[in-house]
Formats: C-alpha cells, structure tokens, sequence
C-alpha cells in the first residue's frame, strides 16, 4: 500500500504537470465507473421519470376533458412517438434520419401547443386550402415566436431567466440546425462521408443533446397542460446528464485534422459567412467540453468526489 511519505517523495520527483498527469492515470478506473454509475442514476433519476409522466399526463388528457382539442393531445402524442424513433436512430447512427424525424417532432409539439392556445392557429390548422400565400398563424416563425409565450407560462427554472430574444434565438436556432439535415444540403453530404471512417461520435453527442431537450419540452407542456403542480423530476439529474453527455465528447474529435476534414466538407471559404454566424456556439461548446476534460485530468481526485456525492 502507497503511504502518504510514498507520494510525497513522488511528488518531489515530478513537475506539477506531470504528478497531476500520474494522478489523473491512477484514477482513470475510478472515473469511469463513476461516470457509469451516474449515467444509470440521470436514467432512473430523470429519464425513466420523465418518460413515466409524459404517459401518465397524456393518458391523463386522452381519458378526460382537460382540454378541448382533441388534435392537441394527438399532435402531442406523435411527438412522443416520433421521440422513440429518433433514441433508434442514434443507436444505430443514423444522424441524418434522426435529425430528420427530430425535426418533425419539434414541429408536432409546437403545433399541438398553439392550436391549443391559439383561435387563429386552430382555424388555419383545419383549413386544407391554405398555402404558403395565404397563411398567417401557422407560418414556422410565426408558431416558434408565438411559442415563446407559451414557454413563459411552463413550470420549471428552464427559461425563467431568459429574455424574450434568447428564447427566440435557441428555438430558431434549434429549427434551423435540423431543417439541414431534412434538406439535400451539404451537411447531409459531411455526415456520409464522416460516417464512413466511423467518426461521428461528436455528432451523436450534439444530437442526444437536442432529443432530450425537445423531450424535456413535451415534459413541461404536458405538465402544464394536466395542470400538475408537483416536481417528480430533480433538476440536479438533468444538468448531471448533460455533465455526463458532455464529459462523452472523445477528446481526440478536436484534433487539428478532424476540424480540417470537417471544414473541407463544409466548404469552409465558400460558406465563411454562415459558418462564423454560427461560431460563438460552437466555440462554446467545444470550450466548455475541453474545459470539462481538463478540470478532470487536473482534479480527478475532486471530480471523483463530486460523482460519489451525486451517485448517491
């Protein structure tokens, strides 16, 4: 057994980098059983929760009359069903079909949301002759920008502290991403050709990402809907489960050459402009995910403790 006189002498032998770097090592099993252990307590703690009370509350609404749009509660039940494709999907790692289907949910649910809320939108809905021309209220920007209102009145700390711009920008932002992958853009082609070197564990990461949020989403709007005032869900489950996807990301996807290949298939110089729109939040992602990696090589002692806290 090392004694505590053992590791001082080792100590004394090494850089400060390199003792962390032999710290980090020692404790690499241990991490990763902990990292295991909560992924298994976020599925119990929140998912299985989450998932439990998304079908209890639309029994809940198919059984009684709650509300009075039966459309509502059938829009909203497709996207619960579409949502269970999409976790197929990325088992499987099909990024473009996941994305595709993710996008059709995302729209089911705010759809079934406004219709509710909404006389304008529920008359355009049951209108079969209205097109492109002639519609008002169910426009896609029209429905995400309306759906901020809706977003303010859902239990939960999610979007209390955001701004009404903030709000926009994430729900068009989320919109925009994955109606890139519903068309033949040239993402559809990166994501080929990424999937033949068997490269897009990233890609995955980015996507179990927006699964789980547009779920938490229909979460809250049932919840809101059942007018259930409890909190079976802890929020702590929820930022740990993205701690855990986060801490997913595979170091070496940020290697000088898988950034290069990535920005060939992109087309990088012809599309400079759409690319560094969106650079602030993929900037910050990447950062945060390095970060994450970091802090943990240089306290893995301190990031284990955390983990047996939670795990708890």
């Amino acid at each position: 057994m090392i004694t505590e006189e053992d590791i001082k002498k080792i100590q004394s032998e090494l850089t400060e980098e390199q003792f962390q770097k032999l710290v980090y090592f020692c404790s690499k099993d241990r991490l990763l059983e902990l990292k295991e252990l909560a992924r298994k307590k976020c599925k119990t703690k929140f998912v299985n929760v989450m998932r439990r009370y998304i079908n209890k509350f639309l029994k809940e609404l198919d059984n009684n009359e709650i509300i009075e749009r039966k459309e509502t509660i059938n829009l909203l039940t497709q996207t619960r069903n579409s949502l269970k494709n999409v976790y197929k999907f990325i088992n499987s790692k099909d990024i473009v079909d996941a994305n595709c289907l993710l996008r059709s949910s995302f729209e089911n649910l705010i759809m079934g949301m406004m219709i509710n809320e909404s006389e304008n939108t529920y008359k355009e809905f049951i209108d079969l002759s209205i097109d492109d021309t002639t519609r008002k209220y169910t426009k896609p920007q029209k429905l995400r920008n309306d759906f901020r209102k809706v977003l303010r009145k859902l239990d939960g700390d999610f979007f209390i502290d955001m701004n009404n711009r903030n709000l926009k920008d994430m729900l068009d932002e989320s919109y925009d991403k994955m109606c890139l992958f519903t068309h033949s853009t040239i993402l559809v082609n990166a994501m080929v050709e990424i999937e033949k070197d068997n490269d897009l564990d990233l890609y995955i990461i980015g996507l179990k990402q927006n699964a789980y949020f547009i779920e938490i989403l229909l979460y809250l709007c049932l919840k809101y809907l059942c007018n259930y005032d409890k909190d079976p869900i802890d929020i702590t489950y929820v930022l740990l489960g993205w701690l855990v996807i986060i801490s997913d990301v595979p170091k070496e996807q940020f290697a000088p050459e898988k950034m290069e290949r990535i920005n060939k298939l992109l087309y990088a110089d012809y599309n400079k402009d759409y690319l560094n729109k969106n650079k602030d939040n993929v900037d910050f992602l990447t950062s945060e995910s390095k970060k994450l990696q970091e802090d943990i090589e240089k306290n893995p002692v301190g990031f284990i403790e955390l983990l047996e806290k939670l795990v708890k």
